[in-house]
């Protein structure tokens, strides 16, 4: 027989704990690669090609749940609706491969090669484009370099458990200022509370978004990043480690004690 009481689950002889653990990263880990030599090369060579007011980055592994077919939607929507960002503005859209040997997931890079095209071709001229896209893993120091120079990150998974690029854009900011678009799906969303939170499914409101983020005050965007930036600092993933095996030996001793009073019951 099976009974539970706020996440304590007894199974037989035991108890069984379920809890949810938001996961950290290493906060101080990014923070100090902004100064390391070869990302500080990758910061220069980025400016030097991407001469343009405002960046916007996406980074995602090639995933149906990410949402980054939503995502070049809602982006389409920002440039009709704001065409004096023309040639001004370039979303930068780094896709990882992922399960490359699986047809639905090739299907979803031939739509996502297609869209990024026709973007590009509608709203770019000879010398810009809305889009600038790479497919292929994406080595530390460029994406910290690439976390550092854009003005703005678009997260919107239509699922997510964590999603930890989120909070790395938000590490990687030292001087404090940038906007975080963030989707209500990714688990992330209840911990970075300053980001602009959106829904992945409304392309409208990610075009909206996009608008907001841009126009966002230096002052507000600095706000913003430093209650982040605290709350990454003081739960990073050392804390993550922590706090889960702190519950674990927990759960073990309760265990130990439920054992020891069953064992005297049967000799009683």
């Amino acid at each position: 027989m099976k009974e539970h009481n706020e996440g304590n689950i007894s199974i037989e002889n035991r108890i069984v704990k379920a809890g949810t653990f938001p996961m950290g990263i290493d906060f101080q880990k990014f923070q100090k690669s902004f100064g390391k030599s070869e990302v500080q090369k990758n910061i220069k060579t980025f400016k030097q090609t991407l001469k343009y007011e405002k960046i916007i980055l996406s980074i995602d592994r090639l995933d149906y749940t990410k949402g980054i077919i939503n995502r070049l939607q809602g982006y389409e929507i920002f440039l009709q609706n704001n065409p004096g960002c023309l040639g001004k503005i370039i979303l930068i859209l780094r896709v990882v491969p992922s399960r490359i040997g699986v047809k639905h997931y090739r299907k979803m890079k031939k739509q996502i090669d297609e869209f990024v095209g026709r973007i590009n071709g509608k709203f770019g001229n000879i010398s810009w484009a809305p889009i600038s896209y790479q497919y292929g893993f994406l080595p530390f120091n460029p994406m910290v370099a690439l976390y550092s120079i854009s003005d703005v990150i678009l997260v919107t998974p239509l699922r997510d458990g964590m999603n930890l690029i989120s909070k790395e854009y938000v590490a990687c900011r030292i001087d404090k200022t940038g906007v975080l678009i963030l989707s209500e799906m990714a688990g992330s969303s209840k911990e970075l509370t300053e980001a602009l939170i959106i829904n992945p499914n409304n392309k409208e409101e990610i075009a909206e978004a996009i608008s907001a983020a841009l126009a966002m005050p230096v002052r507000e965007q600095i706000r913003r990043i430093k209650i982040m930036q605290m709350h990454l600092k003081n739960f990073d993933v050392v804390k993550w480690a922590e706090d889960f095996i702190r519950e674990l030996i927990s759960e073990e001793k309760k265990n130990i004690k439920l054992t020891d009073q069953n064992k005297k019951q049967n000799f009683s």
